[in-house]
Formats: structure tokens, sequence, C-alpha cells
């Protein structure tokens, strides 16, 4: 079987509503992962395109995203019409449609679709139900011919913002606490019937515990459970690895091993806990070990 080039991968992912003349700046983005107000960006999770976005506003760990929709898709009030776009075509936003994103979604930015000190008013304009800069769309979502396609835009992007990269609900033990209720990694060891490689990245929180493996330790121990464990000590570090400068990478592992984007992330994560302890806790080293580690997800160890 031919392998799949990046160029096939991501002509795949082109909606109907994406014209000849707009294929490479779909394709290739505009090379800018930082996340401006006003710059519009797709969303993907496992290689599937989830729809496109304008970036409202950005967070340390999610941005507020307005729904765009492309010809031949939803396109009624309470919709906007923006006639131009980085794709060369009209597209329409939907600020009363803004939702929370995972940076994990974010995929390629397009370039801007508005400037960002237009939002804020545009927002307010909306909210007060004054008469907006920009025309709204042909009909409305009241319309009987539109409520089915309204329903199924509000449910979609309603998902979008539930949507978890893998892991949030992993629980991970505090040994600390384990020490104070009286345990010893020797006996959580012998208790578990894990190796002492095997315990290491549990008991240091590196890798989350089972609830199996929780309730037994927490019944030997006489206290409940959810005393038993810590917040993720590697959260930080999760958060940056759902910035979109990471997700080419990510994508490039999935291809190579044939892994869920869920999966490439969550190795990553343990990957990253390989790296050498004494760089400088700064950005550019937190970075620099990501991308390491995801650049050693799934490959055989040497």
């Amino acid at each position: 079987m031919l392998e799949s080039t990046k160029e096939d991968l991501v002509a795949g992912d082109r909606p109907a509503g994406v014209p000849e003349s707009a294929h490479k700046v779909w394709d290739d983005g505009v090379n800018a992962d930082s996340l401006r107000p006003g710059d519009l960006w797709i969303l993907s999770w496992d290689n599937e395109v989830l729809g496109i976005a304008l970036i409202a506003a950005a967070r340390d760990d999610f941005t507020l995203a307005w729904p765009v929709t492309l010809p031949g898709e939803a396109s009624f009030a309470p919709g906007l019409v923006i006639e131009n776009s980085p794709l060369g075509i009209p597209v329409t936003l939907w600020p009363s449609r803004e939702t929370g994103i995972g940076l994990h979604l974010l995929d390629r930015n397009l370039g801007r679709l508005l400037d960002g000190d237009v939002i804020r008013p545009l927002a307010f304009a909306l909210e007060d139900g004054e008469e907006p800069a920009f025309p709204a769309a042909p009909g409305s979502a009241w319309d009987e011919d539109n409520r089915d396609a309204d329903r199924a835009l509000v449910e979609h992007w309603s998902e979008l913002c539930f949507h978890m990269a893998g892991g949030e609900d992993e629980m991970r033990l505090d040994s600390e606490r384990v020490l104070a209720a009286g345990g010893s990694s020797k006996s959580t060891m012998e208790l578990l019937g894990m190796s002492p490689q095997q315990l290491r990245p549990i008991w240091d929180g590196v890798e989350a515990i089972d609830h199996e493996q929780l309730a037994a330790l927490a019944e030997h121990l006489g206290v409940v459970e959810t005393t038993l464990l810590q917040p993720d000590p590697l959260a930080g570090v999760v958060t940056r690895l759902a910035a979109p400068r990471f997700k080419p990478a990510i994508k490039e592992r999935m291809e190579a091993t044939g892994w869920s984007e869920a999966e490439v992330r969550g190795a990553a994560r343990s990957e990253y806990t390989l790296a050498a302890r004494d760089d400088a806790d700064t950005a550019d080293a937190i970075d620099r070990k990501l991308r390491d580690a995801i650049a050693r997800t799934g490959r055989a160890p040497a």
C-alpha cells in the first residue's frame, strides 16, 4: 500500500466549499500559531476537520470562538455575512453561537478574518440589540426550513465546547498521602503485585493509577480513595502541549504510529518525564522537551 503524504492527508480534509484558489491557504495555513482575536482557524481532532472558527478571545488554556460556515453550509440570521475572508470567499460568522474551545482542537491558522478591535464592539452591538456592522445572512433560524440546520449547528458546537484532549479524568496517586496514612512504597508494591520499575511512575504521579488499584490501596490503609489522590503534577505541561504549535508534530506521529491523537498526546506526556531534569524550567526548555517527547512517541527503545 502506498504511504500517505502530507498533501494527501490535508487534501482529504478540504470541505466542498473551499475553492481551488484557496487550496494552498487551506492546506498550509499562514504559519502563525499565536492566538490573535480576529484570526480564522481550522479545528480538528484525529485528522478530522471539525469546523472553522474565528478567535474572539484567547485564554491560557482555551479560546472563545465564533463558529464560521462556508458556502453550501448553514447560513441564515443571526449569522453575519463576511464578504472578504482569507479563503477568498464569503463566509457566515456566528457571534451569537460563541463557545469555549480547547486549544488542542486548533489546527491551522488561515489568516485574518476581522480586525481584532472589531470583535468587542460587534459583540456589544449584538448584545444590545443594535445593528451590527455586517449584514445578516438571508433567512432566519426561526424559519421552518432552517430549524433543523440551526439545531445541528448549536449541538455540534456545544459538543466541541466539552471536547477533551484525553486524560482529564485520570487519577494520580499522592505518595505523601500514602505515607501519612501508614503505607510505604514497599507495601504498595507488594499489595498491587508490582515491580519497583512498575510502581515508580505511579508512585511519582507521572502515570495514572487505575480504579481497582486505588480501591485496593485505600481499603488496605483504611481511608477514603480520594484522600490518596493529587492533582496532575504535569497539568501545566499538558496545557502547554495543547498549544497549536505542537499540533503538526502530533499529527506526524499519529501517521507514523497509527495511534489516535489522544494516545499520542498521552504518550508524549509520559515521554516528557524521561527528559533531563536539570534543564532550566523556562518556557523554551519546556517546549524543547515537549518536542523531543513527541518525537520519541511510539519509537522502540534504543
